[in-house]
């Protein structure tokens, strides 16, 4: 029974670990991933000053089309450029409606987002300058409004008015801030702003360089470009927003620091209970078997070889718990992942860590159990 709990108090610990580090692995690997996403050769310039991407997005009129030709005149080494005019509206096909981010924006949108069509093709620059009612779906739109049903030729209405479905993109997942990338429609910037909002500015910018060299030195000089087509005086705050991905790697690195000190968090309470609990157990175990103990003694057994043996068996009992936590641990991170979406992350390093662990528990908590073992006289005891 004492073996069975010791083992139970040192799975749920490691299981507790496990989880914790497995939660942590993949949020690294989410947001290295998102950073790729981003693009290292690209920037993103937001209407309004002092704003972080994934914000809900808010009405702010200082962006316009004039920034952007004068940007694409003056900056040198644009690989391409997209504007950008975000809002939330929903979308409806049959009995099937979603509320879903629809983005008004130009043909070159899937090469400055690096976001691939798999399925039809995106509108052209002609279709966006006659302001076509075409769509795009992303492909959290087309499984909640098709269920299954190829949406390509099918006609949805963006807020009552009819688009024709003419792509889809491919599945990107995620955003730092727990945002769906995939709820969204893409359609022609000039039908978006002529036809659905009836507004000249934007949202955002999007700039994709040839070279990833080329950002230090051309950020500053779209900076200028923007002050002085808006008229800010020197003194005066932006209002706009540039986003690098120097801006990127450090917001990652934040949150990368803070799941690093849960972690460290979680493994030091972990260790605490758990050698508090195998240490108290284990006396109470030695103090029962005193006379077995004397007997070995009596018979030859050093107090090193006893302290080894007491050190050998919490470390097997500690072994027997880290490997049953790990898998139940691992059990439970798949489980979360596939009920909840939170990003996991299985790899041998959980292992690794459980052994670790546990060797650490052994270390811990046998050295009273040990000592005290040891300790016995086992004349006293014997005559006892």
């Amino acid at each position: 029974m004492r073996v069975f709990i010791m083992s139970s108090g040192i799975a749920l610990c490691i299981l507790v670990i496990t989880l914790v580090t497995s939660i942590s692995l993949g949020a690294k690997e989410q947001v290295n991933d998102l950073l790729q996403k981003f693009g290292p050769k690209s920037i993103v310039i937001l209407a309004g000053g002092k704003r972080q991407p994934g914000q809900p997005f808010e009405k702010s009129t200082t962006l316009t089309l004039k920034d952007v030709e004068t940007i694409r005149s003056q900056i040198n080494g644009i690989e391409s450029i997209s504007p950008a005019f975000n809002s939330t509206m929903n979308a409806k096909y049959k009995d099937q409606n979603i509320d879903t981010t629809v983005s008004g924006s130009n043909a070159s949108w899937p090469d400055t987002w690096d976001w691939n069509v798999i399925e039809g093709r995106f509108f052209t620059h002609n279709e966006d300058f006659h302001v076509r009612r075409v769509a795009v779906l992303g492909q959290t739109v087309v499984k909640d409004l098709f269920l299954g049903e190829n949406p390509i030729g099918k006609t949805i209405r963006i807020e009552n008015t009819p688009f024709v479905v003419i792509g889809v993109l491919s599945p990107e997942g995620t955003s730092p801030h727990g945002n769906d990338r995939d709820n969204r429609i893409i359609i022609p910037l000039n039908t978006m702003l002529k036809r659905m909002v009836n507004e000249t500015y934007l949202s955002s910018i999007r700039i994709k360089f040839e070279k990833q060299s080329y950002i230090a030195s051309s950020v500053p000089e779209i900076s200028n470009i923007l002050r002085r087509n808006h008229k800010i005086f020197n003194g005066l705050p932006d209002d706009f927003t540039i986003v690098t991905p120097d801006q990127i790697i450090k917001f990652l690195n934040n949150i990368n620091l803070t799941m690093n000190i849960f972690l460290v968090a979680a493994i030091l309470i972990s260790l605490i209970i758990g050698s508090v609990v195998v240490s108290n157990i284990m006396q109470a175990s030695i103090s029962e078997r005193e006379k077995e103990i004397a007997l070995r003694r009596a018979f030859g057994a050093t107090r090193f070889q006893i302290t080894i043996q007491v050190f050998l068996e919490i470390f097997v009992i500690s072994l027997v718990g880290a490997f049953f936590g790990t898998i139940f641990g691992t059990i439970c991170s798949v489980v979360l992942h596939k009920f909840t979406g939170i990003p996991t992350s299985i790899s041998l390093l959980l292992f690794l860590i459980a052994f670790c662990f546990a060797t650490l528990i052994a270390l811990v908590s046998g050295i009273r159990p040990a000592l005290k073992a040891s300790s016995f006289d086992p004349a006293i005891i014997l005559q006892r």
